[in-house]
């Protein structure tokens, strides 16, 4: 049985190391050990370390919870991930280190600090998957074509979509998001030809991400762009592992003062 290391926060492209590990190995190849790093607090009082390190335990045991058939170990810390994570290897006799380049939003192309120190630190193999979808036949989360709608988006956790794609239009649009339950993160994105995916800023410095909570209702400018005929792709994820999001889209056409 191989024992496998996963590194995780709570983002969608952290989860994506833990999807693809249940799809790869069966509970029978497998034992888990998942950990999750608070680099916030480096230098604290020991009551702060303490809190947090019960967060962290709380997340995990809703992880855990997720996987009845496997058998799995957690650990939490506090400090450098990259030092903590290649620390647990060595502690808990890893035979692999499994997660994704980078779980933060603005490292869409590269290799963030901590999978490189991981790599090449760890007592180990490190396996970085891939986070790529070549085509939009290829998306797994819900499409929607009308201009409004109101929209339910389950846990990243959850058996059903989490997930969702809003229509792109060839014109400078205000896409108007308002949250009733939950919190979701929407995502402004251009096409990569190199990549096929579509995981580059949009142009002209527009803000590519946004995170909208419960009460909470915005406009966000969308400047038409494409690349080789593709256009930008506005997604939204579910930010909760467990919890629903609900949230109504309305898109219009910005005025000429706007554009």
């Amino acid at each position: 049985m191989k024992k496998i290391l996963l590194p995780l926060e709570e983002t969608d492209r952290s989860l994506k190391a833990l999807h693809y590990v249940t799809k790869k190995y069966s509970p029978e190849d497998a034992e888990l050990v998942l950990i999750m790093v608070d680099d916030s607090l480096v230098y604290t009082v020991r009551s702060e370390t303490d809190e947090a390190l019960r967060a962290l335990d709380d997340k995990l045991e809703v992880i855990s919870a997720s996987l009845p058939e496997y058998k799995v170990t957690t650990k939490s810390a506090v400090g450098k991930p990259g030092v903590r994570i290649t620390r647990a290897a060595r502690e808990v006799g890893a035979d692999v280190i499994i997660m994704t380049k980078s779980s933060k939003d603005d490292m869409l192309n590269n290799i963030g600090s901590t999978a490189e120190y991981v790599i090449n630190n760890a007592p180990c193999d490190v396996t970085i998957i891939s986070e790529a979808v070549n085509s939009r036949n290829d998306y797994r989360g819900l499409i929607y074509r009308t201009a409004s709608s109101v929209v339910n988006l389950r846990g990243l956790l959850g058996d059903k979509q989490s997930e969702c794609l809003l229509p792109s239009v060839n014109v400078d649009c205000n896409y108007h998001i308002d949250v009733t339950v939950g919190r979701i993160k929407f995502y402004h994105t251009a096409y990569n030809p190199d990549t096929r995916n579509w995981d580059l800023p949009p142009i002209g410095g527009q803000p590519f991400a946004c995170d909208i909570a419960a009460g909470e209702s915005v406009d966000i400018l969308v400047k038409a762009d494409s690349t080789d005929g593709r256009a930008d792709r506005i997604r939204i994820v579910n930010r909760d592992m467990k919890k629903e999001a609900v949230f109504t889209y309305r898109i219009t056409a910005a005025s000429k003062s706007e554009a």
